[in-house]
């Protein structure tokens, strides 16, 4: 237990955190990501409802009897489910189809919640001759489940490791700034901002790359006061451009978009 949960042991994460904003977050990720997550607390028992949930999983959570065959209730088997993890926390649910789970802490303690990663396919979809008897022992049509693996997010396995990293740093980081407010203890969160911070802006740039194919690409920060834009994480740019780049709001796409406060492709 941590030295936070241990001070107010009587906290979950249900009293620190705003579910409905956590809710909005983890849907907006699930809708740029294309990979279904959801939030659950140590008892494995959901703290929001599963974002971007693919059909193959409705389907199954509609057929009662082969449900628990296959799919328990798509837990790891510390959080009560079927799922055996792996050292990477990923664990398989159909053929070539992973979850991952991420820990949310707080300076390194027990866990206050898990982030449930998944199902996507990892490296390359397999056949669809392959799943004929997955098919035959649900019950399903195989056509049917064909249709939701083809919706499942196709990703290397640095990949599904970056999204992962990135959706824990987010997670832990929100949940810090979470526990600070309702603890009112502004020391908890010092020498955590700024280097966490870093960390996230690299990871979300990686998982951009992965996710878009780009070359080159950075993550911009506004100056209200001088109303313009600054590098502070690239990939593909060199020292000097990361360096002296500036963009005034209105200026390029990136100042259409601070803007606007839009997104454009």
């Amino acid at each position: 237990m941590s030295e936070e949960q241990k001070k107010h042991h009587w906290l979950e994460f249900r009293d620190i955190v705003d579910v409905p904003k956590w809710q909005q977050i983890q849907d907006n990720f699930a809708a740029v990501t294309k990979i279904c997550l959801r939030t659950v607390d140590p008892q494995g028992v959901d703290i929001t409802t599963p974002s971007n949930r693919p059909g193959l999983c409705q389907e199954l959570r509609n057929n009662s009897s082969v449900v628990w065959k296959i799919c328990g209730n798509c837990l790891p088997t510390f959080l009560g489910g079927k799922g055996v993890v792996d050292k990477n926390l990923n664990f398989p649910c159909l053929p070539g189809v992973h979850n991952f789970v991420a820990p949310l802490r707080i300076n390194g303690g027990d866990a206050w919640g898990y982030i449930l990663v998944g199902p996507l396919i990892l490296v390359i979809r397999r056949p669809k001759e392959e799943y004929r008897q997955v098919a035959e022992d649900l019950n399903l049509d195989l056509d049917e489940i064909w249709d939701s693996l083809l919706e499942m997010k196709v990703l290397s396995f640095q990949g599904a490791q970056s999204l992962v990293e990135l959706i824990k740093d987010v997670g832990e980081y929100n949940l810090k700034l979470a526990y600070r407010n309702a603890m009112r203890e502004r020391e908890l969160i010092m020498n955590f901002e700024l280097p966490k911070l870093g960390k996230i802006l690299e990871v979300l740039l990686e998982v951009a790359f992965q996710i878009s194919g780009a070359d080159i690409g950075s993550i911009m920060f506004y100056n209200k006061n001088k109303d313009e834009l600054t590098i502070k994480v690239a990939k593909g740019l060199s020292e000097e451009v990361i360096r002296n780049a500036r963009v005034r709001s209105g200026n390029g796409i990136s100042g259409i978009a601070a803007r606007e406060g839009r997104s454009f492709l």
